[in-house]
C-alpha cells in the first residue's frame, strides 16, 4: 500500500484532551481501554468488509485511508491514557494496544508508546511477552533500546529470556532489511512509511548486516546457555532453546546457494512423503497456515502457478502449521489448496521448528538439484524466479541432508 499522511497536530491535541478526560470517567484506565478496543475491533471488521471485491490498490485506497485514520485515533486515545496514568496496572496493556493497532505507521504512536515503556515500564511484569510485539520494528532505534533494556534489566528470568528471543529476531530482521534494500530486492518503502523513510535510509547506509547476524547468533547462544527451558509466549509448547537451535540451523543451512535439508513428514491423509521425492524438479517450498492472512492471500497466485506449470518439471509443496489437520483437509477438499502439504501441527511442529521459521509465510525456491536459489519471493517475482530456473539446463542432482 502507498504511505499515508500523519495525523495532524490539531487532531493530536484534540485526542490528547479527549483521552485525558476519559481517564477520569468511571471504570478507570481499564474500562476506557476496553471501550477503545471495542471501537477498534468494529473499525477492523468494517475495513475487512470494505475490502471485499476490491482487488487493486487504487480501489482499496478509500477503505485503507479510513481504517488508518480510525486506527490512529484509537491508538492515540490509548496512548494518552497510558501517558496520563503511568502507575495504573493497565498502562502497559494500553501501550501494547497502541503498538498492535498503530504498528509501523503512518503515525508515530507506536514509537511514542515504546518511549513510554522504556521510560516507565522496563521492569514491569509481562514485558518479555510484550517484546514479542516489536521484533519486526527492525528499523527503529527505540525498539532496539527497549528490547536490550528488558533483556538486561528485567528482574524476572522468563521476561529476560523472551526479550532475548525478540532481540535476536529483531537484529536478524534488520540485517535482512539492509540486504534487501541495498541489493534492490525491496525498496525502503516496504519496511516503513514516509515519516520514517529518511531516518531508515540513513540507518541502512551505516549498518553492517554481517555484524548484525553475528550479534543475533550470539544472543541465540546466550538463550541456549541461560534460557533454553523457557517457554515461548507465542508457541508455549516450544522452548526458547528449540527456537534458537532452529534459527542457528537456518543460518547455517538455509542460505541461498546451499542444498535444502530434507523434509520428511505426513500429508493431510497421514501418508508420508519427502522433499527429496521432488529432486529433478524446480520446487517452491512454502511454510504457511490458514489462520495467516498473508499466507491465504498467496493461495490464488499459487493455484495459478500450479495450473500453469502442470506437466512441467515443477512442484509446489507446503509445510502447513494449522493445529487441527481438519482445517487443512477442508482447504484441500474445497480446492483452496491444490498442492501437497505436510501437516506440521502448529508453529511448534517439528519441521517448522527445525527450519527456524518464526514468521509465515516463508518461501524457498529450489532448483532441480535441490539448491536454494531464492527466498521469500511472492507474486510475479515468484513466478519469474520459477520460470528462470525451468529454463536452466538440468545439473547433477545432490542428495538432501
Amino acid at each position: 500500500m502507498g504511505r499515508r499522511r500523519d495525523v495532524g497536530v490539531a487532531t493530536a491535541l484534540m485526542l490528547g484532551a479527549i483521552g485525558a478526560a476519559m481517564a477520569q470517567e468511571p471504570g478507570g484506565l481499564r474500562g476506557r481501554l476496553d471501550a477503545i478496543a471495542g471501537v477498534q475491533e468494529a473499525a477492523y471488521r468494517r475495513f475487512v468488509a470494505d475490502l471485499e471485491g476490491h482487488a487493486t490498490e487504487e480501489a482499496q485506497k478509500p477503505a485503507v485511508d479510513r481504517y488508518e485514520q480510525e486506527a490512529a485515533r484509537n491508538a492515540g486515545e490509548a496512548l494518552d491514557l497510558a501517558r496520563a496514568h503511568p502507575e495504573d496496572p493497565a498502562a502497559v496493556e494500553a501501550l501494547r494496544f497502541v503498538i498492535e493497532t498503530a504498528r509501523a505507521g503512518p503515525g508515530d504512536q507506536s514509537y511514542r508508546a515504546m518511549e513510554l515503556l522504556l521510560k516507565d515500564h522496563v521492569r514491569d511484569p509481562g514485558m518479555g511477552r510484550l517484546c514479542g510485539k516489536i521484533f519486526h520494528f527492525g528499523h527503529s532505534p527505540i525498539a532496539e533500546a527497549l528490547l536490550r533494556a528488558v533483556a538486561e534489566g528485567h528482574p524476572n528470568r522468563e521476561d529476560r529470556g523472551l526479550a532475548c528471543q525478540s532481540l535476536a529476531s529483531f537484529l536478524a530482521q534488520r540485517a535482512k532489511m539492509v540486504r534487501d534494500v541495498r541489493d534492490g530486492t525491496w525498496p525502503v518503502d516496504r519496511y516503513v512509511h514516509d515519516s520514517a523513510k529518511e531516518a531508515t535510509t540513513r540507518l541502512i547506509e551505516r549498518s553492517d548486516p554481517e555484524a548484525l547476524d553475528r550479534d543475533s547468533d550470539a544472543i541465540r547462544e546466550r538463550i541456549l546457555a541461560e534460557y533454553a527451558d523457557v517457554k515461548d509466549w507465542f508457541t508455549p509448547r516450544r522452548t526458547l532453546g528449540a527456537i534458537a537451535e532452529g534459527e542457528l540451523f537456518a543460518r547455517q543451512n538455509l542460505r541461498e546457494g546451499q542444498v535444502a535439508p530434507e523434509v520428511v513428514g505426513k500429508d493431510h491423509r497421514g501418508q508420508p512423503f519427502a522433499l527429496g521425492d521432488y529432486r529433478g524438479k524446480v520446487v517452491v517450498l512454502t511454510f504457511g497456515a490458514t489462520w495467516c492472512g498473508p499466507c491465504v492471500g498467496m493461495y490464488p497466485k499459487e493455484r495459478e502457478l500450479v495450473a500453469k506449470l502442470a506437466g512441467r518439471d515443477f512442484a509446489l509443496v507446503s509445510v502447513n502449521a494449522d493445529e487441527d489437520v481438519a482445517t487443512l483437509k477442508k482447504s484441500i477438499d474445497s480446492g483452496e489448496i491444490t498442492w501437497r502439504c505436510w501437516w506440521d501441527g502448529g508453529m511448534d511442529g517439528p519441521i517448522t521448528t527445525r527450519w527456524g521459521v518464526i514468521a509465515i509465510p516463508a518461501v524457498f525456491v529450489l532448483d532441480r538439484a535441490g539448491v536454494i536459489r531464492k527466498k521469500d519471493v511472492r507474486g510475479d517475482e515468484l513466478e519469474k524466479a520459477v520460470m528462470a530456473l525451468l529454463d536452466e539446463e538440468p545439473a547433477g542432482l545432490v542428495a538432501p541432508k
